[in-house]
């Protein structure tokens, strides 16, 4: 029983640990772009050809073909 009081006390202070060490959002995430695009080349899927990024005019992005 004792050995389970231990084990139950050890996963809760972990938890606790865990949600005191989350830290809100600062401003400066709020003042980047939404419109930007972040591209990782991945060397297990390589990419044929150039990698083409447009902007779209329209909101659901209708006005581009892909």
């Amino acid at each position: 029983m004792v050995r389970y009081t231990f084990l139950i006390l050890a996963v809760i202070g972990t938890a606790a640990t865990a949600i005191a060490a989350v830290q809100p959002a600062t401003k400066s995430a709020d003042n980047r772009s939404a419109s930007v695009t972040v591209i990782h080349k991945n060397d297990a899927f390589p990419v044929i050809g150039p990698i083409v990024v447009e902007q779209c005019a329209k909101e659901d992005c209708s006005d581009v073909q892909s």
